[in-house]
């Protein structure tokens, strides 16, 4: 397969792949004829937007780049709080870890050493876009910030004053658009570019699924695909490059709001005790910063309390305390069986997966969740081993993407980096969990690889009823699939 010269990642952000359809987006769902189509593809849990954007960014999942949540406790930074959202908390990790923010390289950072370049244009979170290349940041551009860097506010003058942060959703994306089409795209040491819409996510959780406004942004972001393969077109770089269109995760329809801290609030006396040492944050149980460590024994009535709530499906707990945390599964099975010892101090001692359903929400859209979080105003949320929530949307398209494919194989976000690299001619480091997604290119010789389907159990089953984690191998590498609650009376 011969190399390519550029490659165009264009990620929508929470895009589910059950909207795609001919009357909410014709475009986008008439191109499966003109590329490969990935019909089994999988986010990494949990289906956080930054953890996703980590995975993505160096192929690995996060028991090795060390980005556990959208929200993390760590120690060692103030107030021991890490909001991944804000490039400002990654640097003060950065500075906090002797530059390991991420506990790997990213795609920007390896290309670096080829002497090529990663571009980003982002219209999200500022996080989300300066974790693709916060050691390289010298190509992007996101009209939320301009990162405290002269020379990226030089960058954006090119485009003109960029809209305000709270600015239509359309205005964000099309400067975003703007940017990697405008700036990027013909600059001759950019390798790739990374284009990151923050919709539909954000109309997801401001109006929830199947809600006409979400129909509306639907139809525009795919008016906005239109516009730009069209340009692409014209300017004749589907001849030479590839672009890959994701999603990074799903969506599911909350049905409350009530938090982990809250409902701890209202436990029993001895759970409280248990989790004196602990701090809640989404659906994680992380160590205090500053308190001692507790061992299984400790938190076993707090485990026992969480597996008896109704609201409360699957609870993780660390590699080394599961086996003797009954009906607890591991959390280095979510990650490929790995976990960087680095990443140790940044892993929650337990992690509750909320009990998902295939109930469908009040448009007729399957798919609910308890939401363990402080944001009651959601209309949509991701973040649990749902199959609503792990599962996306992937196509590539363009020089040596076979046309017309549709692969059944499981694939993931963790797939993206060694398929880039190959792409581009380069070597796929050894420490990448991902595969390069040979069923998506033209003339690769040999048999797909073989693939299975694991369950796993709690190293020390529980007497009324155990999870069980759903999991898909394809060769080494493996994904999510979704985790079924233990069965209850």
């Amino acid at each position: 397969m011969p190399a390519v010269s550029r490659v165009l990642i264009v990620t929508f952000d929470g895009l589910r792949p059950d909207l795609i359809t001919p009357e909410r987006m014709p475009h986008l769902a008439s191109l499966a004829s003109a590329g490969a189509l990935l019909t089994d593809y999988h986010a990494a849990y949990p289906a956080h937007t930054r953890v996703q954007v980590s995975t993505l960014a160096t192929g690995t999942y996060p028991g090795l780049h060390g980005l556990t949540a959208n929200v993390m406790v760590v120690p060692g930074v103030e107030d021991g709080v890490v909001d991944t959202g804000d490039y400002r908390h990654l640097e003060a990790l950065d500075l906090a870890t002797g530059g390991r923010a991420l506990l790997r390289p990213t795609l920007g950072e390896l290309l670096a050493r080829e002497g090529r370049r990663l571009a980003v244009a982002g219209s999200g979170s500022s996080g989300s876009t300066f974790l693709w290349t916060r050691r390289h940041p010298y190509r992007v551009v996101n009209p939320r910030t301009a990162f405290g860097r002269p020379d990226l506010y030089a960058l954006r003058a090119k485009l003109g004053d960029p809209p305000e942060p709270t600015a239509p959703a359309s205005e964000l994306a099309s400067y975003a658009l703007r940017a990697a089409t405008e700036l990027f795209l013909d600059d001759p040491e950019v390798a790739v570019t990374v284009l990151w819409l923050h919709e539909p996510d954000a109309s997801l959780h401001r109006y929830g699924l199947g809600a006409p406004e979400v129909g509306d942004v639907l139809r525009w972001l795919d008016e906005l695909l239109a516009r730009m393969l069209e340009l692409l077109e014209r300017r004749r770089l589907l001849d030479e490059g590839v672009v890959v269109l994701l999603s990074d995760h799903g969506h599911s329809t909350p049905q409350s709001g009530r938090s982990l801290a809250e409902s701890l609030a209202e436990a029993p006396l001895a759970v409280q005790r248990a989790a004196a040492p602990l701090r809640p944050s989404s659906d994680f149980l992380y160590l205090r910063p500053g308190a001692s460590r507790p061992g299984p024994r400790d938190l076993q009535p707090l485990a026992e309390w969480l597996q008896r709530q109704s609201w409360a499906g699957a609870v993780f707990a660390r590699p080394e305390d599961a086996p003797e945390l009954p009906g607890t599964l591991p959390l280095d099975a979510l990650w490929g069986g790995r976990i960087d010892e680095d990443t140790e101090s940044r892993l929650p001692l337990l992690a509750v997966n909320p009990r998902w359903s295939d109930e469908p929400n009040a448009y007729g859209i399957p798919g609910t969740v308890p939401a363990l979080t402080e944001q009651v105003a959601l209309r949509s949320t991701h973040g649990a081993a749902s199959p609503y929530d792990l599962h996306a949307f992937a196509l590539f398209l363009g020089a040596g993407i076979q046309a017309g494919a549709v692969s059944a194989l499981p694939a993931g976000a963790v797939d993206l980096v060694p398929t880039v690299l190959a792409l581009l001619g380069l070597r796929v480091p050894e420490h990448v969990q991902g595969r390069v997604l040979h069923e998506v290119l033209e003339g690769v010789p040999g048999e797909p690889p073989q693939h299975q389907r694991e369950l796993v159990t709690p190293p020390a089953p529980a007497s009324d009823g155990n999870p069980v984690l759903v999991r898909e191998r394809v060769g080494s590498t493996t994904y999510v699939h979704l985790v079924d609650s233990a069965p209850r009376d």
